[in-house]
């Protein structure tokens, strides 16, 4: 399961561009999701979930992949590859980063990261 999550979060590919010019440009790699690995090893999530109940050493192995996840997202969204908004719903959803609260302090923190990563997709996309 760490050889699945712990993967480069991007890659060189070799395209040629208008004037057939070759050039190097790094993509990214698609965010491992526990959802591909429990298909790519014949099981569905749920039983992934009664996994970590059962064997701890497979628990700790997952919270591992959580943060290998967590760290490709925040990466990839701060170097601009994501959309601010759908990283704002991923990072609430598969992480334990962007939890509602009811502190203005936490809402200001969300709002200013969420601004940040919104002007670097920008910056990224030439906007």
């Amino acid at each position: 399961m760490l050889e699945f999550f712990n993967i480069p979060h991007t890659f060189e590919k070799r395209i040629f561009d208008k004037n057939n010019v070759e050039k190097s440009v790094e993509l990214p790699n698609i965010l491992p999701t526990f959802e591909k690995f429990s298909v790519d090893i014949g099981v569905c999530p749920e039983v992934l979930n009664q996994w970590r109940k059962e064997y701890p050493k497979f628990s700790d192995t997952y919270k591992k992949c959580l943060a290998l996840q967590k760290d490709m997202l925040n990466d990839l969204a701060l170097r601009g590859y994501y959309n601010a908004t759908y990283t704002a719903f991923a990072a609430k959803n598969l992480t334990d980063m962007c939890k509602e609260s009811s502190t203005n302090s936490n809402n200001d923190i969300r709002d200013a990261y969420l601004k940040a990563m919104s002007e670097l997709t920008n910056d990224k996309m030439g906007k």
